[in-house]
């Protein structure tokens, strides 16, 4: 995408057509305020920014419509704005169009029909912006933004105060969300992040997703206290009382408890027990329920004892702080001395006679101090014997249920079967936990093994996204990409003979910088001293990383907005360089001679635009020239201002 033209409508049909030429340099010279600066603006508000930047003045007062002809790859884009009403910031009503041959309308025929999201994402896709993802890690998770094309523009653009700022080497990168946005898409731009970035981070998420849930499944089946083992539980409880199994509780080891249980299920009947004997059996078992619950009420009173020992100790610990700390506070108290006692406490002077007063005062204060300091030892004491009561209700819980539940099932067995001889009975209930172990037996396993084949392949896909989007391999991938383009930086440098590039160069992506190799380590452009250097390695730096977008073909813009480039050889206080040493206008000759030579080996893919007020008089420099503003020619022409002030 270049640019064809910048046009201003005004509401009385007025037309300004600011044409330029693609795949060149486009020098715009001229005097000040005459609006080269404001072309930046301009260009950026077309292109989706939402803050209006134009400078109060003429072109606010009399421009309401603002557009730009842009060339993309087989096509035409015209997009107009219009300008923010009385008292708004901005507009987000658009005009977009697509043409091979579109020429810029007359006033008559603008009409917005999209927004400036639209407006992005439609431009982003004709250059090659594709749906995507760059994810940087931080301290309270990652956090994501999707490229588009106002982060491509912002790497399109040096302002008059940004191009010479030492802290600062990318568009707006003083504004701390800008220069976030910065660092997250800048790989994507390099080629570093894929174009399905966005659908392998879904993934990831869905994955992990299903990988907690697998995890929280599998630990539910594998639970002590679940379902599965209380039923056990029930089923031992039921058989003991049978006198199926001689053991009044099961094993700890569940899957011996089913095992034992299973064998004596099955084993022949050798004497089965007598009526009596089942019936004892069962009030052991009600005695059993009772016990558990003296237990609980037992556990529950100890914690209500615990805690109500750590609140007042917490109580105690906060009043004893106050004193101790008030002391503290006025240093009344010092470290002991053997001649404390002599020394005033207040300004040091020594005592006629020893003052016990001070000796109470430190003894109190170390006395709060243990007391406060064992206070806060016994706190983890605390939260253990608290989390210990708390295993022991839940355990204690799991009996109790198991207990009530086969007492449960022996009453309505004896319900159901009464009329059954004894014989029959015992049978029939040594079948039905034959049955009941068979089902759970199936299901566990089963359950368990289906739960952990989902655990495992949640896990091999989180580990294998993770490993394809590992942040250290994207930076390491990033470093590696921005190889041609320290060299390039290097390269130049030696050639414009600016400082420091003996060592190398090289853009830092994550600082946003340009950094020097020196003997003391790698050092950032805000350590460079002159104007000229800062300049410099800000048109080297884009120059270098646009010759890579161009060469592999990246989505960003083939332009670059380059606003007054000249100011530190050739201040405003000069006329068109009169003020100036000797070697000020070579210096900022070899400078435009580099990005002329550049644009033209980059030909036809990239369009330079530059906003000076610097006219050299070599052929090569006067060819470039596509605007000359002096005296009356300006941006907005002088009579538009004239009929916005006259009365309608």
């Amino acid at each position: 995408m270049q640019l064809l033209a910048l046009i201003l409508y005004n509401a009385d049909g007025g037309r300004r057509l600011v044409p330029f030429r693609t795949g060149a340099l486009n020098v715009v010279t001229g005097q000040s305020a005459s609006g080269k600066s404001t072309l930046l603006d301009i260009f950026e508000y077309c292109t989706g920014r939402k803050t209006v930047t134009f400078p109060i003045g003429p072109m606010t007062d009399s421009v309401s419509w603002y557009a730009a002809l842009f060339q993309l790859e087989s096509t035409r884009a015209f997009v107009a704005r219009p300008a923010p009403g009385p008292g708004k910031k901005t507009a987000e009503q658009v005009m977009l169009k697509f043409g091979p041959g579109l020429e810029p309308p007359p006033y008559s025929d603008l009409a917005p029909n999209t927004d400036r999201y639209t407006l992005r994402q439609r431009l982003g896709r004709f250059i090659g912006i594709e749906e995507n993802h760059s994810t940087t890690p931080r301290r309270r998770g990652p956090s994501a933004v999707g490229a588009h094309l106002g982060h491509a523009a912002m790497l399109c653009l040096q302002g008059q105060n940004e191009i010479a700022d030492s802290n600062h080497l990318f568009h707006r990168q003083s504004d701390w969300n800008v220069a976030s946005a910065l660092k997250k898409t800048l790989p994507y731009f390099l080629g570093v992040a894929p174009h399905d970035q966005a659908r392998k981070h879904a993934q990831l998420n869905a994955a992990r997703s299903r990988l907690t849930q697998a995890k929280k499944d599998l630990a539910q089946a594998q639970d002590p206290d679940g379902i599965a083992h209380i039923t056990l539980a029930v089923l031992w409880h039921e058989a003991h009382t049978l006198n199926v199994v001689p053991a009044p509780v099961p094993p700890d080891d569940y899957v011996q408890a089913m095992q034992t249980l299973q064998d004596a299920v099955l084993a022949p009947v050798t004497e089965p027990a007598h009526p009596l004997e089942e019936d004892q059996r069962k009030l052991d078992l009600e005695q059993t329920c009772v016990d558990l619950r003296e237990q609980l009420r037992g556990l529950a009173a100890d914690r209500r004892l615990l805690l109500a020992e750590t609140v007042a100790a917490d109580d105690y610990a906060t009043s004893a702080h106050i004193p101790r700390d008030r002391l503290a506070s006025l240093d009344l108290v010092t470290h002991a001395r053997d001649d404390a006692a002599s020394t005033c406490a207040l300004c040091g002077s020594v005592l006629p006679q020893p003052d016990p007063t001070i000796n109470a005062l430190r003894n109190s204060l170390d006395r709060l101090q243990q007391q406060i300091n064992g206070i806060d030892a016994m706190r983890p004491a605390r939260r253990a014997a608290l989390e210990g009561l708390h295993q022991q209700a839940t355990r204690l819980r799991s009996q109790l249920r198991a207990a009530e539940h086969a007492l449960q099932t022996l009453t309505q067995e004896d319900h159901a079967n009464g009329h059954l001889p004894h014989g029959d009975r015992i049978d029939f209930a040594r079948g039905h936990i034959h049955g009941m172990l068979t089902a759970l037996q199936h299901t566990t396993g089963a359950d368990l093994a289906r739960l952990t084949q989902a655990r495992d392949t949640a896990k091999a896909t989180v580990d294998a996204l993770v490993a394809e989007l590992d942040p250290r391999a994207v930076h390491e991938e990033l470093l590696a990409r921005l190889g041609p383009v320290n060299r390039d930086i290097t390269l130049w440098a030696h050639q414009l003979q600016l400082e420091h590039c003996n060592q190398g160069v090289y853009l830092n992506p994550t600082k946003l910088t340009v950094e020097f190799g020196t003997r003391a380590g790698r050092l950032p452009l805000s350590r460079l001293g002159s104007g000229s250097n800062w300049v410099g390695y800000h048109v080297l730096a884009h120059l270098a990383l646009h010759r890579y977008f161009v060469r592999q073909r990246r989505p960003v813009p083939r332009i670059l907005f380059l606003d007054q480039p000249s100011q530190v050889w050739f201040p405003r206080t000069s006329q068109d360089g009169d003020n100036h040493t000797d070697m000020d206008r070579p210096a900022a000759q070899e400078l435009f001679k580099l990005i002329h030579e550049v644009v033209k080996d980059l030909a036809p893919d990239l369009q330079v635009i530059v906003c000076d007020h610097v006219d050299f008089p070599t052929t090569w420099f006067q060819e470039a020239v596509v605007h000359r503003w002096h005296h009356s020619e300006k941006l907005v022409p002088a009579h538009w201002a004239d009929l916005a002030g006259s009365p309608q």
